[in-house]
């Protein structure tokens, strides 16, 4: 939350003109230069107007003037926390205390001087013997909720700042940490109308300028959100805050020079705020200069030590260069220090180091730490799934739909999210997300929503619409689909496709298999085989064998799946296969770099869609492939298939299993260790030798009864 600077703990005497107050103090002065009530009036007119040197000297005139005036010990502890000498300041406000141990505003001062110093737990004291004193006091609530809201309590903050809104209904203040704590706890309409509403009592807040704007952004409403933070700085240029949270929205936007310009601003205001240097750091990680990342991060902690978003990145970085024993290390320090997500980073490094069952622990801490963070559950999520736990797993999974790094704009519908209720002849909208591997992984699950009664219209990437024209559903006529985000007829609900395996509870014994639920057209397969024929070589034909080595670069863990063609040199050199190469964007250009001695035909760089590459799979023996939408498309149609898969692989891959249930014609090869794709070669060779010389085609047919195997051991990780 954007900090406010409060006046809650100043005499009534600032209330009215400062130009009036400070004339009228003036003339006092002039009928007798030692009046302590006038040094005092004078010292914090000029505390509200920015002048801490001159306030504290006023200050201490009256404490010299009236030494047992407690009055005049506030007016200088509140002048020299504005001047940052906060231990000077302490002293002043314990020396009134000693005065007068219940004085409200000596309470307050102490009470909000311990949150400044970052020490909740002794702030709480304070406000509680001020609450003591003046029980409805506004100021006191608002410092507990403070106190509570940084300490993670936001549920009890929450019902502080109800009560400050119960005693001052039109307070904004009041009503801008309302919305500030109901974000903490994910109510994000809540903290939106409590934003706006802070606003309409007062325009000029650009705290909750900023607030709302941030708000907006997580939401995926860049336009909104970029209207509510320039706003801000046009209110208050000299706040650091709006800057960087521009620069962060431009950051996320793909807007390097924007979100430059923006840290720039902010690092001209404080070149020594912390947390604009972090933002620097996060920006150069952005955009893969992790050596201009840690000279930022340096200069963080040189400053402080112990900011815990600093230690947290620090650990970032670390992780980033694969160094996860370290990462590990620091992600603790960051814990220590408070930080909530740093839990579910730790958990991350651990899982690439296989250490999955610690790393379930960390994600579950965090969640614990901090239950609105969307972070925090889809990691949990992700890991349960990879363990075998679906039951808990899918409905966690939802949390990627408030997970910026998964869907920066998420569609938002107004018809109503289907949960898995009979249907009854309502049109139902199924919408493909993420990548084109999940469409086909998913689509699976369009006649179980037709068998509930609905009539399904589902939406589709490009590449994929005419391969979704083989799905039984589509050809018999239940089920329509079309373009994604194309205008689509009325429709009663909507489900994305990744959603359904939680609509229908799915676990590890009951995926969905009816057979190859995805098919080839005759024609376009025959038109396949008579561009591409078979090799003769007597006296049987050679095995074809499909090859795919790389998949989206857009996508995050893209370096780590995917591999260049000539890891797959010692395969190709595998005799007596015909190989084909079903890759397709920039890395096909990689199949002319390949020596003389390897015959690959590219046969699919050119093809116009998936249907067509359905097609040429279907003429084939085998595919071999790391993990692309090609892995996903030969299992969906039936295809023999072996997915080459790095040590730490996708989640739908689960642990320690070469088969899947999602594919039974699937076989999958793990790295034994990080980058280890030469012992992948080489094992997928001595299969390959080993099947070839046992007549390919025959043992390539049985891949099920290898399933039922799987299945077993399945059952025993999801039982763990």
């Amino acid at each position: 939350m954007t900090k406010q600077a409060s006046v809650a703990s100043l005499p009534k005497v600032l209330n009215g003109n400062l130009t009036e107050v400070a004339l009228g103090c003036q003339r006092m002065l002039e009928e007798n230069p030692c009046h302590p009530q006038a040094l005092v009036g004078i010292a914090l007119v000029a505390l509200a107007s920015g002048q801490s040197a001159g306030a504290v000297k006023m200050a201490r005139a009256a404490v010299a003037s009236a030494p047992r005036m407690v009055a005049a010990w506030v007016a200088l502890g509140q002048a020299l926390k504005a001047a940052g000498r906060n231990d000077e300041a302490e002293r002043a406000y314990i020396h009134a205390t000693t005065l007068d141990g219940m004085n409200t505003l000596a309470r307050m001062g102490l009470g909000e001087l311990r949150l400044a110093t970052n020490h909740p737990h002794e702030a709480i004291k304070e406000f509680e013997l001020a609450l003591s004193r003046r029980p409805a006091l506004t100021a006191a609530l608002m410092g507990l909720g403070n106190a509570m809201a940084m300490m993670g309590r936001n549920e009890e903050a929450l019902a502080y700042y109800e009560r400050t809104l119960a005693h001052r209904p039109r307070l904004p203040e009041s009503e801008f940490a309302t919305g500030f704590a109901l974000a903490r706890l994910g109510k994000l309409k809540q903290a939106e109308a409590h934003y706006r509403r802070a606003l309409v009592l007062r325009p000029d807040f650009a705290a909750a300028w900023i607030n709302l704007g941030s708000l907006l952004r997580e939401q995926g409403r860049e336009v909104y959100a970029e209207a509510a933070l320039r706003r801000a700085v046009e209110l208050r240029p000299e706040l650091i805050s709006g800057w960087v949270n521009l620069a962060i929205l431009e950051r996320e936007r793909r807007h390097p020079a924007e979100a430059e310009a923006h840290l720039r601003r902010a690092f001209a205001l404080n070149p020594e705020q912390v947390e604009t240097l972090v933002a620097w750091c996060q920006f150069r990680a952005a955009e893969h200069d992790l050596a201009g990342a840690w000279q930022w991060l340096r200069w963080a902690l040189a400053r402080e030590p112990e900011h815990a978003e600093a230690v947290n990145m620090h650990g970032i970085l670390l992780h980033q260069e694969g160094r996860f024993e370290e990462a590990i290390q620091i992600f603790e320090q960051a814990e220590v220090l408070g930080h909530c997500a740093a839990a579910s980073n730790r958990g991350n490094s651990l899982m690439d180091l296989g250490r999955a069952e610690e790393a379930l622990r960390a994600h579950e801490l965090a969640v614990e730490r901090d239950p609105a963070s969307p972070g925090a559950r889809y990691n949990l999520s992700l890991t349960r799934l990879r363990l075998g736990d679906w039951r808990r797993g899918w409905p966690g999974y939802e949390a990627r739909w408030r997970f910026r790094e998964v869907h920066r704009r998420p569609r938002v519908f107004p018809q109503p999210r289907w949960q898995g209720e009979p249907l009854n002849g309502r049109r139902i909208l199924l919408h493909a997300e993420q990548g084109l591997g999940d469409t086909i992984q998913f689509c699976r699950y369009v006649s179980m929503v037709e068998a509930r009664g609905g009539v399904v219209l589902l939406q589709v990437q490009e590449p994929a619409l005419r391969l979704m024209q083989s799905l039984a559903a589509v050809r018999a006529g239940l089920a329509e689909a079309a373009l994604l985000g194309s205008k689509l007829a009325e429709f009663d609900v909507e489900c994305p496709l990744l959603s359904l395996p939680a609509v229908f509870g799915t676990t590890v014994e009951t995926v969905p298999w009816p057979g190859a639920y995805l098919g080839a057209d005759p024609e376009l397969a025959a038109a396949k085989l008579l561009q591409f024929p078979r090799q003769l070589d007597s006296p049987c034909a050679q095995p074809r064998v499909g090859v795919a080595w790389a998949g989206n670069p857009r996508y995050k863990a893209d370096a780590q799946r995917s591999v260049k063609l000539a890891t797959l040199l010692p395969l190709l050199r595998t005799p007596g296969i015909q190989w084909i190469s079903l890759q397709k964007g920039p890395a096909a250009e990689q199949i002319v770099e390949l020596p003389s001695d390897v015959q690959l035909c590219d046969a699919s760089s050119r093809d116009r869609d998936l249907a067509e590459t359905a097609a040429l799979i279907s003429t084939l023996d085998l595919v071999i492939t790391t993990d692309t939408c090609i892995a996903h498309l030969a299992g969906a149609i039936g295809k023999p298939v072996w997915i080459l898969l790095p040590h730490l692989s996708d989640w739908r891959w689960m642990q320690r299993t070469d088969a899947t249930p999602w594919y039974p014609t699937a076989r999958l090869f793990r790295q034994s260790a990080p980058g280890d794709w030469a012992g992948v070669m080489e094992h997928v060779i001595a299969e390959l030798n080993a099947v070839r010389d046992a007549r390919l085609k025959t043992v390539f047919s049985t891949p099920i009864a290898r399933f039922s195997r799987y299945q077993s051991r399945s059952s025993q990780l999801s039982a763990r």
